[in-house]
């Protein structure tokens, strides 16, 4: 009976603290960063939690995995191994949806945030690059065109889950690691979107096959 009451006790008191959190929970978004218009990015954008979690997962780990692929071959054209390899890594973790998907989510977010990182450091250092280093920042010029494009869709549809969760309070209960990642959501796409163009910008200095392409599909980003 006590244990009964104990686990009554707390799931009280993470639904109280949980849905303080949610009220506190905003999407702050950089004035200098560009975002589709899609509509829906008051409460009135709030619907059905599934509906909405799975179309912002599936943007998320599509983008996310494009950007991954485009930061591996990147770490390879620019020697760095170890980076490379653990890159691959959490490719493969996050791909494996056997694994949990709060998991998976929390494994892309900061992979791509990490790595994106790292690459702007060796990007703005590194200006030579060897013909065998550009066959590699060649195969990524593909997957940081399709990665970005897809990562600017981000915030409209983290600002809708943002929503539905805050219209059905006990929605923080079912969402686990996203209610970390919703906020960070445009932080990170600023943070992609600047590498991104500049991985673009660097393959067309570097005189990197695809450079031209790639520039123009980006447009006037």
């Amino acid at each position: 009976m006590k244990n009964q009451v104990g686990k009554f006790v707390v799931l009280i008191l993470f639904t109280f603290f949980s849905i303080s959190a949610t009220n506190a929970l905003e999407l702050k978004v950089p004035k200098n960063l560009k975002i589709p218009k899609t509509g829906g990015t008051s409460s009135a954008g709030a619907g059905n939690l599934k509906d909405t979690k799975l179309k912002f997962t599936k943007i998320f780990f599509e983008s996310a995995l494009d950007y991954m692929e485009a930061q591996f071959h990147l770490f390879n054209a620019l020697e760095m191994n170890d980076e490379a390899g653990k890159t691959r890594k959490s490719i493969d973790f996050v791909k494996n949806k056997k694994n949990k998907e709060g998991k998976r989510l929390t494994n892309a977010f900061s992979a791509v945030s990490e790595n994106s990182s790292a690459i702007e450091g060796a990007l703005t250092k590194e200006a030579a690059i060897s013909t065998v280093a550009k066959v590699h920042y060649a195969k990524a010029l593909p997957y940081a065109v399709k990665g970005l494009l897809g990562t600017i869709q981000l915030p409209p549809e983290a600002n809708k889950l943002l929503n539905t969760i805050k219209a059905d309070k006990m929605a923080m209960l079912k969402m686990g690691s996203f209610i970390k990642v919703l906020p960070k959501i445009p932080e990170y796409v600023k943070n992609a979107t600047t590498v991104g163009k500049l991985i673009v910008s660097g393959a067309k200095s570097r005189d990197v096959k695809g450079a031209k392409d790639a520039t123009a599909k980006l447009g006037d980003l």
